[in-house]
């Protein structure tokens, strides 16, 4: 009996800690795409060093490369608050001890393990995990295995993409890591680009932007989100040592945010280092360079340098992003999304009024952003709505006035984010609806002798105006910043205003030209 009552006991512990494990959240970090070929070591614990990574994508238990195992040992049940770097050897051995402080479950795929979505003979099959991680691949993702990837996200898995810059072909395939990902987006055979990102693949090993770029960026997007503004810490400059940047495609993933782009960016869709997004169910981040996440620790046979944390550049900064990350990644949503069920706009006079309609029922967040456009394709913010003008039968009702130029042609879209949930309005476009004002000349004729000011009116927001004498030479030339532009005659281009006729040129930005004459007498 007394044996009997130990068996039992021992059955409900192993009971209660496999359910404790079941219910962590399980970080997967992938080995199998020669992750540890040349001098690199991706992995988060390696007990063996002795694979080989052939360039025809073969792998042998031959060579000095990391040879990681499904779990790391010493076991995660002995990390501990106070556990040190070295305490696990690979290169994201600090990023999984800071995965396992925090309450979750890390593994490693093997290299000779299987990418599958749905396969019940497959023991580390990614329907037993919430989060998979990849880091600088260099063998192309196979059919197969693409489609396990995409049905893993879609249906709630996240996704942590890592790559490299230009050139970082470990294994001499003929395949570097950004080459690899853009074929994974590209030629998936389920949907083109499913994410809304691209790396850039040229110029390899050349320090120039966007494809191969070492610098401390300080270009960080500092409105609330996940990545740079997350529970682990506030994320103030990132680092790349040989990074490649991303193109981010709104159309193709209206979700898809850059949080950290190149100082050398000019745009929100351009240059960014660390971008977040939704696919189905599920969600990714993704980063260009691998260095941020090196914690220098590793087999002889590898190259590394610490940088995850205590980096002379930016402190802890990439610390807080890659646990920001995996945090926001974990997470299982219970918000919806804002369904917007229609967008309209009406123009009054000189007053532009956008109007929506969304399900309250749904409704989650604080605003929306109303955003504005001149040629339907690069928006900016114009300000936010918080609350409705009414809801009627489970349909909330919104209105935003601004004063807009008749003239213009003018495109409208409404934003709404909450926990990282993007959702954007169809776009509008609103035509002109009233009669297009005259461009007015005062005073015309100009006296030289009792006259000082020129005032042109009825412009357009952005128009350009220029001032040519009969010869055709360029007196004045700028563009509108309102509907009256006010002129001091006694200078035009640092030269005094003569008797003789002018010629006013405006141009608006669709392109409507207007030709004015200007009589200057003495």
């Amino acid at each position: 009996m007394f044996m009997r009552n130990i068996i039992i006991s021992g059955f409900i512990i192993y009971l209660l800690g496999f359910n404790s494990a079941k219910a962590q959240i399980k970080i997967l970090f992938d080995a199998t795409k020669a992750e540890t070929a040349g001098s690199a070591e991706w992995v988060i614990d390696a007990d063996k060093n002795n694979l080989y990574w052939s360039k025809t994508g073969t792998v042998s238990t031959t060579g000095n490369n990391a040879n990681a195992q499904r779990l790391p040992s010493p076991d995660q049940s002995l990390v501990t608050a106070s556990t040190t770097d070295t305490f696990w050897t690979g290169a994201l051995s600090s990023w999984a001890i800071d995965c396992v402080k925090k309450g979750y479950y890390v593994e490693t795929l093997p290299y000779n393990g299987k990418i599958t979505y749905g396969d019940k003979t497959n023991v580390q099959d990614l329907s037993n995990y919430k989060i998979y991680v990849i880091c600088e691949p260099n063998i192309l993702f196979s059919a197969v295995e693409k489609t396990a990837i995409l049905n893993f996200v879609k249906n709630g898995g996240s996704l942590f993409i890592i790559s490299d810059h230009a050139g970082s072909d470990r294994n001499n395939d003929g395949n570097d890591s950004p080459t690899i990902w853009n074929d994974f987006f590209t030629n998936n055979g389920i949907v083109k680009n499913p994410f809304g990102i691209s790396f850039y693949a040229t110029n390899p090993n050349i320090k120039v932007y966007p494809s191969d770029i070492t610098e401390v960026s300080t270009k960080l997007i500092k409105t609330t989100n996940p990545i740079t503004n997350g529970t682990f810490g506030t994320v103030k400059k990132f680092s790349y040592s040989g990074g490649t940047t991303m193109l981010l495609d709104t159309t193709a993933n209206n979700t898809v945010r850059g949080v950290i782009f190149a100082n050398e960016s000019t745009s929100t869709l351009d240059g960014a280092m660390v971008v977040y997004a939704r696919y189905g169910k599920g969600k990714i981040v993704a980063t260009g360079d691998s260095s941020p996440v090196d914690d220098g620790t590793g087999s002889s046979a590898s190259t590394l340098y610490k940088s995850y944390s205590g980096d002379s550049r930016v402190g802890d900064n990439h610390r807080y992003m890659f646990m920001n990350s995996i945090i926001w990644l974990g997470i299982t949503d219970t918000v919806l999304p804002i369904k917007f069920i229609n967008i309209s706009s009406k123009s009054s006079n000189s007053t532009m009024t956008i109007c929506w309609q969304t399900i309250s029922s749904n409704q989650q967040q604080s605003s929306f952003q109303v955003e504005r456009s001149f040629n339907g394709i690069d928006f900016t913010y114009l300000g936010s709505i918080n609350t409705p003008k009414n809801t009627v039968n489970g349909v909330a009702n919104y209105e935003y006035a601004i004063q807009e130029e008749p003239t213009l042609i003018v495109y409208y879209r409404i934003k709404s984010e909450e926990n990282g949930i993007v959702t954007y309005s169809k776009v509008v476009k609103q035509n002109a609806n009233a009669a297009v004002r005259p461009i007015n000349i005062y005073p015309n004729p100009f006296s030289l002798n009792k006259d000082n000011i020129i005032t042109i009116s009825g412009l357009s927001l952005g128009s350009q105006v220029v001032i040519t004498n009969l010869i055709g030479e360029k007196c004045f030339e700028t563009k509108a910043s309102n509907s009256t532009l006010t002129l001091n005659a006694n200078k035009i281009s640092n030269q005094p205003f003569t008797q003789g006729l002018y010629v006013v040129t405006v141009r608006d930005i669709n392109g409507t030209r207007t030709n004015c004459k200007l009589v200057v007498n003495k």
